[in-house]
């Protein structure tokens, strides 16, 4: 490509990097929502009883005892987050999922709802961390937002309020994400449910079926 002398050129730096990313790797930040992410870090608990099940499963999945995942601003949560975090919570009466039966089935059943207990938990459990990780923060959003404003602040002062601004704005979204799906467990179709479909025992609209003999 030819450039002539005094032409302005851009560059167009990786998609995939994040603010925080950018601002470690080249010293700036974009005003751009698609660069505001928070890295979630899920992790299988060795004090769970069904550890041992767990990790196999996630295993057999591509997973592992500990799983990251990016959430991006104004994006929807990526792709088995929610599956990953049934796994963790289930427990109870839902535990019969973990056993050898079902071992090349039981990742496909946490695709979709297993339960309102699982369900309900996986909600408490990310609200939970959303809060606390917000409360780590020192400042709030707007208290951030009221920095940038400042005339006399200096360049990597600015960026690192950026960066903590976009994250805080995601885990906000995260938390409301969960915190809208713990309203609707009344509307979810579980798994028993879906298994007594299967087996013919109700039909779509939740009637039993009674046979004839």
């Amino acid at each position: 490509m030819e450039v002539k002398s005094g032409e302005q050129i851009y560059v167009q730096y990786d998609l995939d990097k994040s603010n925080a990313e950018l601002a470690l790797d080249y010293g700036f930040t974009e005003e751009n929502s698609s660069r505001d992410s928070y890295t979630l870090t899920l992790e299988i608990s060795e004090s769970d009883p069904f550890y041992e099940d767990k990790l196999d499963i996630a295993e057999l999945n591509g997973m592992g005892e500990t799983a990251y995942f990016d959430v991006v601003l104004g994006e929807s949560l990526p792709p088995q987050m929610i599956t990953y975090l049934r796994l963790l919570c289930l427990g109870g009466t839902d535990a019969f999922l973990l056993e050898a039966l079902f071992r090349n089935k039981v990742w496909e059943h946490l695709e979709l709802p297993v339960s309102r207990d699982n369900e309900e938990s996986i909600c408490q459990v990310i609200q939970n961390a959303c809060k606390s990780a917000l409360a780590a923060y020192h400042t709030t959003i707007e208290e951030d937002e009221e920095l940038l404003e400042r005339e006399d602040l200096q360049s990597r002062q600015q960026i690192a309020i950026e960066v903590r601004v976009g994250e805080k704005k995601v885990l906000e979204q995260i938390n409301d994400i969960f915190k809208e799906r713990e309203q609707e467990l009344d509307d979810l179709e579980y798994y028993q449910e879906r298994r007594l479909k299967d087996l013919g025992f109700i039909g779509d609209n939740g009637d039993i079926i009674f046979w004839e003999s």
